[in-house]
């Protein structure tokens, strides 16, 4: 064995290593985003004892915590013992456009962490690994638990704000005078839709427990006077008559039957021109570095729902008899699918 060749099994070894002790990144971010350090340095640099004091820690420990973000890039520890944000740690900020401090404090939450440990469930299986530790499936636990379905709402919302202007730069909705999004959680996107489309009346369609959080999001884009809210279930019927339906990150959540029974209820409510949008991700070709590929290990493990390849999201809309008439790249991890009657 020569030399480079030992070099390059000593990187690979290294690099496995890192992935092998990810979960310590995802802890170290939730703590981080739980306690709000971001926020705390948002002024500029603090010592330990004060951001322990502000956010009800022992400095000691969250000395050990700091000092290991510090690894990661998220803070810098000065020479005089404080802290200040780094570059990165700006996006663990609540109140920034790219903030992603909702995603972090939900991915190490004990009720999500539980289910991806026993993923090894789902692949014996083929069944959710999320519903053989809860005893329930991942809606029915959010209807149950409050607290989960806020943090896992704030989460999707943030989904949304960075993923909004590349869907808004990707498709004409301004053509459309009627837009429902179906399953739109609190609003955000149907927000940034209509604000892009000054002549249009949007319609907001999800459960009554998420419906109820959407007023201020929609006051707050400007749009509460041209929105109605609407609170159903999707799987029984959606609010019929709009030119255009839109759904995000909605039909990857369900396994084949249940999507079908999704989009056969949107047919039923679409008019003969009404479009059909899904915001998804879209696998692409093997071995290619794919977000999508990785995104739909947690559809395994926590929904038994699926991420498809374009082919797949034809033949989907083709058996609740739509056509997909294109598809459309963003700037983001997601494409847009384009369907008709």
């Amino acid at each position: 064995m020569t030399e480079n060749t030992v070099q390059l099994v000593s990187l690979e070894r290294l690099q496995l290593q890192q992935m092998i002790m990810g979960f310590r990144t995802t802890q170290l971010l939730h703590v981080a985003a739980t306690l709000g350090i971001a926020d705390l340095l948002e002024a500029g640099p603090r010592p330990i004892a004060s951001l322990a004091a502000a956010c009800g820690c022992r400095a000691a420990a969250l000395y050990r915590i700091l000092r290991a973000l510090s690894n990661l890039g998220i803070v810098r520890e000065l020479a005089d013992g404080r802290f200040e944000l780094a570059s990165l740690g700006e996006h663990l900020r609540t109140h920034t456009e790219s903030s992603l401090r909702a995603i972090a404090a939900l991915y190490g939450e004990r009720w999500i962490w539980n289910a991806y440990g026993n993923l090894v469930h789902s692949v014996r299986t083929g069944e959710p690994a999320f519903d053989a530790v809860h005893g329930k499936r991942f809606f029915e636990y959010l209807q149950d638990d409050e607290s989960a379905a806020s943090s896992f709402n704030a989460a999707m919302t943030s989904y949304s704000a960075q993923e909004i202007s590349a869907v808004t730069a990707a498709y004409d909705f301004a053509r459309f005078r009627s837009i429902a999004d179906i399953g739109g959680g609190h609003g955000r996107l149907l927000g940034a839709l209509l604000r892009a489309s000054p002549g249009a009346r949007g319609v907001l369609f999800d459960l009554p427990a998420v419906c109820a959080g959407a007023q201020s999001t929609l006051e707050l884009a400007g749009v509460a006077d041209r929105t109605k809210i609407v609170s159903g279930d999707f799987f029984v019927e959606v609010p019929r008559g709009a030119q255009l339906y839109v759904m995000k990150s909605i039909i990857h959540d369900w396994d084949d039957e249940s999507a079908r029974r999704i989009l056969a209820n949107c047919r039923a409510a679409m008019g003969p021109d009404s479009r059909l949008l899904l915001i998804e991700r879209v696998i692409g070709e093997p071995n290619d570095t794919d977000e999508a590929k990785l995104f739909d290990i947690s559809m395994l493990a926590m929904l038994g729902g699926r991420e498809r390849t374009a082919n797949e999201y034809r033949a989907l809309l083709k058996s609740a008899e739509l056509r997909m008439t294109r598809t459309l790249a963003t700037a983001s991890p997601h494409s847009l699918i384009e369907a008709s009657r």
